[in-house]
């Protein structure tokens, strides 16, 4: 992998493929990648601000470039365990999300036919939906669900539409292949919790961590148990991270800022050991790069959560699982 933004071809304008790696629109040209990384710039009702994250997939591209084949923290060359291809992304349709989350819910089949696993650059927090529904109807039941995220996202449906960023973890719990008993949701917090989100999530058995547990108990002690709940058999997880779990001093480019949550190093923890093991699908949603700072801090952290996951993959080939754990 190249480290220079000049050396590295680009998918189109100034976009490179993920980390340099093997752009290949068609997956039959790509030869037989462990992991192919996917973007869905899909942002449809917007709850606060929108319209920022279909230029998510993009935008972490590029910084992505900020990170070589390899890892200091693992001592670990990425690319001597798994090769990563880049699809591109989904041609969206503005306005119809039922038909843009066809798209997607059939590439992801694709990518999973060859034998790879699927890592996706959201988009607004909907776009998870059709991403685990492919992976549950592909791998088959029952499927683990572990999400980082501020809100529980349990809306039946936003101004009338069911399928939104308000919806997603609903929507995946009415999936046959999925058992709310095994999703774990870290990090909630807030005053933008809806009132009627809490009694479902309990109803339904769905485990949740507040932010103030990760605290207490640390990010690594949580993620741990959590796994026990979403993976009590070892099947691997689908793992989603939403970027507004994460304290705005790290990510201020989201669509719904929650002050007082995660540093970026409890979350690059948090993806590392939930994801080390194993995982049947990996996304990190909700970047707006329009509400960025001109640093690029969350489409970077985004692109690090990305890059942390293929190492995890990287590191079950080469038997160095939680070699980053040096203390």
């Amino acid at each position: 992998m190249a480290l220079s933004p000049s050396e590295v071809p680009k998918i189109f304008g100034d976009v490179p493929a993920f980390m340099a790696s093997t752009y290949a629109r068609d997956l039959a040209t790509c030869g037989s990648p462990d992991a192919v990384v996917i973007g869905m710039p899909y942002d449809g009702i917007a709850t606060f601000r929108g319209g920022a994250t279909r230029r998510a997939p993009q935008e972490i591209r590029k910084y992505s470039l900020l990170f070589g084949s390899y890892h200091f923290d693992w001592d670990l060359n990425v690319d001597d365990h798994v090769k990563i291809a880049d699809c591109g992304d989904i041609d969206v349709v503005p306005g119809d999300t039922p038909e843009s989350y066809r798209r997607l819910e059939k590439k992801i089949g694709e990518i999973l036919k060859i034998g790879a696993v699927p890592l996706m650059m959201g988009g607004d927090h909907g776009v998870t939906y059709p991403a685990v529904k492919a992976v549950a109807a592909h791998q088959g039941g029952p499927l683990g669900f572990l999400l980082f995220d501020t809100h529980l996202d349990l809306s039946e449906s936003f101004n009338n539409d069911r399928l939104t960023r308000a919806s997603p973890v609903l929507r995946i719990c009415e999936l046959p292949e999925v058992d709310p008993k095994r999703m774990g949701i870290i990090g909630p917090k807030g005053a933008r919790n809806l009132a009627d989100w809490t009694p479902l999530a309990r109803e339904l058995g769905i485990t949740i961590y507040p932010d103030r547990v990760v605290q207490k108990r640390g990010i690594e002690a949580v993620v741990e148990e959590a796994l026990g709940i979403v993976s009590p058999d070892g099947q691997p997880p689908y793992v989603s991270v939403d970027i507004d779990v994460i304290d705005p001093a790290f990510a201020p480019g989201t669509n719904s800022i929650e002050p007082g949550g995660f540093t970026a190093r409890e979350i690059i923890n948090g993806v590392r050991l939930g994801c080390e093991r194993g995982f049947a699908g990996f996304d990190v949603v909700e970047v707006s790069p329009d509400y960025d700072s001109k640093s690029g801090h969350t489409a970077t952290l985004a692109a690090k959560l990305m890059a942390e996951a293929i190492t995890c993959l990287a590191a079950g080939k080469a038997g160095k699982v939680r070699s980053w754990d040096r203390a």
